[in-house]
């Protein structure tokens, strides 16, 4: 007597897609990270950025720090994106680990986007700041000139933000629905 054979849940064309378009992003992603990294292993190593800063000028803390770890964030960043990467596979071979470590990526995207937005003012200070006490009147002209494009960046930021965790968020709700975590094998 021949044991019935379960059929395999038919394969949603939004996974595929998903999974192929995440994959792609993350590959191109971690080349990109490797080339910024040789790129940042050819730069000089001296604080003023080999003569582009004006003498006497210094880096802000916070840039200086990125400057001078610009190759080891570099290759994190690359490594991030091959984890992506793994997880993308993972989703287009329909693992529920796959699922469901995708739906923590893509939550902590989002949420990052909105971590990000404060960094948009404190760069607008960096940038004042780093003209120094000798520009005065420059940076007070900056700082009000500056003002209402600080505003609008900071909204387009927000809104941004926003629209990327929609869209997450709706994607989120798609890899959730029933149909489509029956094609997910444990």
């Amino acid at each position: 007597m021949a044991l019935p054979s379960r059929s395999p849940a038919p394969r949603s064309s939004f996974v595929t897609v998903m999974a192929w378009l995440s994959l792609g992003v993350a590959a191109m992603s971690a080349v990109g990270s490797l080339m910024q990294a040789l790129l940042a292993l050819a730069m000089p190593d001296s604080g003023d950025l080999g003569g582009l800063l004006p003498p006497g000028a210094t880096l802000p803390p916070l840039l200086d720090w990125l400057t001078r770890h610009m190759v080891s964030l570099s290759l994190l960043s690359g490594v991030l994106s091959l984890g992506v990467a793994w997880v993308s596979w993972a989703l287009l071979q329909r693992r529920e680990w796959g699922r469901q470590a995708f739906i923590v990526v893509l939550a902590l995207v989002a949420l990052a986007n909105f971590a990000g937005i404060p960094l948009v003012e404190a760069s607008f200070d960096m940038a004042v700041a780093s003209l120094g006490q000798n520009a005065g009147d420059a940076a007070a002209q900056l700082e009000d000139a500056g003002a209402p494009m600080l505003a609008a960046l900071r909204w387009v930021c927000w809104m941004g933000a926003l629209a990327i965790a929609v869209v997450h968020g709706w994607i989120i709700w798609q890899l959730c629905r029933p149909d489509i975590r029956k094609e997910f094998q444990r």
